[in-house]
């Protein structure tokens, strides 16, 4: 049998055939070829082990961010393909220009009017009131007039309208005379609200009957106010309905936005006279002012003109937005041009506060600013 221990060794050294089996060992010898090789594919073989080990650890680490990446990719691909499509969809139209013109071009327009020629375009929502302290008072024997304007639509849900006004326009104090001893009578007051308040609309010839929702109170002479609520009556039409087409509602802001020197316009009945409203300009002369013996809330000085029967009307400003509540005016011989009307913020609280009383909801349409000159 071949000794494969020296398979590649030289045949010249092998041991004689004579030489006896059992002799003394041989030096060692030196690592066959064979040996080598053997190691070095054993050594390769480990350190490739170790580097595909050492490969999927790393991709295990990098997983999340390559799959991060990836999708961002996809996400930006796609992203760019939407915004192509989108882009040739319009490519006949620009949208953004005409949605731009179109705003700008309502303001120019807004802008080209004077807040008077605004007014008029909007006094059709207000309306000139009669009170009578008595269901059986004839029209023309009214205890007062006033103003009052729209402030919601007719629906399905909601048929009927409502309005504001002041509170002194929907109440009053109701002077009461008892008879005392020996003849004498003593006479004090007490608060009434009105038994019959009627409506009457611009382009409109029909009498709308009002009722009173919810109503503020005020200050008068002979009794001081009987709640913490401004001057200011929420009213709601009776019956038949005016027309929303006819006798849009106004919109209100819905903060004192407004600064002083902002135009604005009254629309009203001063006196009563004539047989439409009336339109008084100016500007704003003053905001934010207290004046605690006339009760709560907050005060708009204006020097536009403002008369017995302007109470309760609409303050506009060049945009057609209710501003403010005609209230008052300061009447003395060194006074001019000194009128007052309630802030829209504070027609915003009272109207909170009527809904919650009443338990209703009334759908405004506010404006939380506008265009100012």
């Amino acid at each position: 049998m071949d000794d494969f221990n020296n398979f590649f060794d030289n045949p010249e050294e092998r041991p004689s055939p004579h030489t006896p089996i059992y002799h003394t060992p041989d030096p060692p010898r030196r690592a066959s070829k064979a040996n080598v090789a053997l190691i070095i594919s054993i050594i390769i073989a480990v350190v490739m082990t170790l580097v595909v080990i050492v490969n999927v650890i790393l991709l295990a680490t990098l997983k999340d961010s390559v799959a991060k990446e990836y999708a961002e990719s996809v996400a930006r691909q796609t992203y760019d393909q939407y915004s192509e499509a989108v882009q040739d969809a319009l490519s006949d139209t620009d949208i953004v220009k005409d949605v731009t013109d179109s705003a700008t071009q309502s303001v120019i327009d807004a802008m080209k009017n004077t807040v008077g020629e605004v007014a008029y375009g909007k006094k059709t929502g207000a309306a000139r009131i009669y009170m009578y302290t008595s269901q059986s008072d004839k029209p023309n024997n009214a205890a007062g007039m006033a103003t009052a304007f729209l402030i919601t639509d007719s629906d399905a849900a909601n048929p009927e309208r409502y309005l504001i006004t002041n509170a002194h326009c929907a109440r009053y104090p109701k002077k009461r005379t008892v008879g005392g001893l020996f003849g004498s009578t003593q006479i004090y007051y007490e608060w009434a609200n009105y038994e019959k308040i009627l409506a009457v609309f611009d382009g409109d010839n029909v009498y709308y009957e009002l009722s009173i929702v919810a109503a503020g109170s005020y200050n008068d002479e002979n009794l001081a106010a009987d709640n913490t609520q401004p001057d200011l009556a929420l009213l709601k039409v009776k019956g038949k309905q005016p027309s929303n087409e006819e006798h849009p509602s106004l919109q209100i802001a819905s903060s004192d936005y407004s600064k002083p020197g902002t135009p604005i316009a009254l629309i009203g009945n001063p006196e009563g006279i004539g047989a439409s409203n009336s339109i008084t300009t100016g500007c704003i002369s003053q905001t934010g002012i207290e004046i605690d013996s006339w009760g709560p809330g907050k005060f708009i000085l204006t020097d536009a003109a403002l008369n017995s029967g302007n109470s309760g009307g609409p303050m506009l400003d060049r945009m057609g937005v209710v501003v403010g509540v005609a209230e008052s005016k300061l009447v003395e011989e060194s006074i001019d041009n000194m009128g007052f009307a309630l802030s829209a913020s504070t027609l915003c609280d009272f109207l909170k506060w009527a809904g919650a009383q009443a338990n209703i909801t009334i759908n405004c349409r506010y404006v939380t600013a506008t265009v100012q000159q």
